[in-house]
């Protein structure tokens, strides 16, 4: 993987000289009494895109950190974009978790937050246009904790948008948003993935979530599975 000179990050032409976005082994993961993976074995090449669908509370956000290293497995093991999962610093280089509650910091403003994003990752952008793009470049010198669910939405996917990263972990990226909202999630989304970036994204509208992320799993009683 290498930088642009934008900041964001590209897949080299050379398939064959790249990982696995992700592979998990054997991964068993329990929270207290509750089993959330009972043996999971995955392949996610680098570059797919693919939709985590499930009922409620049978674990997608909990598997998406799992991903993003937030948790580590109870038994087996599993590698991020080459890396051991258990390796926290390294899979943090390399993943971005946008989750359902959009994970800003409510005391910041919608500029401040993302510049503090940026600097985290050593990337530079121009605020001021990507908020103009989501819509919010009114809203800038705004406190997040007064914005609106759908505001923080949408300067949550802005983030994402910005960061661009290798692998890219979505949680209902549709919910809080009206329709031209979740036309602006397919649009930056899609070009996040168009970079050679691996996306996956957890929704409870498989319809639009499969024009992002045609591949589809579906996880119930602690299993992955292909779905139809």
């Amino acid at each position: 993987m290498t930088r642009s000179a934008g900041g964001q990050w590209k897949v080299e032409s050379e398939e064959s000289t790249q990982p696995h976005a992700l592979q998990l082994r054997g991964v068993w993961l329990r929270l207290g009494r509750e089993v959330i993976l009972r043996g999971v074995d995955l392949d996610i090449p680098t570059g797919q895109g693919v939709t985590l669908l499930g009922e409620n509370g049978v674990g997608k956000t909990t598997l998406l950190r799992l991903l993003a290293s937030a948790l580590r497995p109870t038994r087996g093991e599993g590698r991020v974009m080459g890396f051991d999962m258990k390796d926290s610093r390294a899979v943090r280089d390399c993943v971005h978790l946008m989750p359902v509650d959009a994970g800003l910091y409510p005391d910041l403003t919608c500029e401040e937050n993302l510049a503090f994003a940026l600097k985290m990752h050593g990337q530079q952008a121009n605020i001021t246009a990507a908020l103009k793009r989501v819509g919010l470049e009114a809203a800038a010198g705004r406190r997040v904790r007064h914005l609106s669910a759908g505001m923080r939405k949408r300067l949550a996917l802005c983030r994402a948008w910005l960061l661009s990263r290798p692998l890219t972990l979505v949680d209902e990226p549709f919910a809080n948003l009206d329709d031209a909202g979740r036309a602006l999630v397919l649009e930056l989304l899609g070009e996040v993935r168009g970079h050679g970036n691996t996306l996956v994204v957890a929704a409870h509208e498989p319809e639009l979530a499969r024009r992002l992320a045609p591949r589809t799993l579906r996880l119930a009683a602690g299993k992955l599975e292909e779905a139809l």
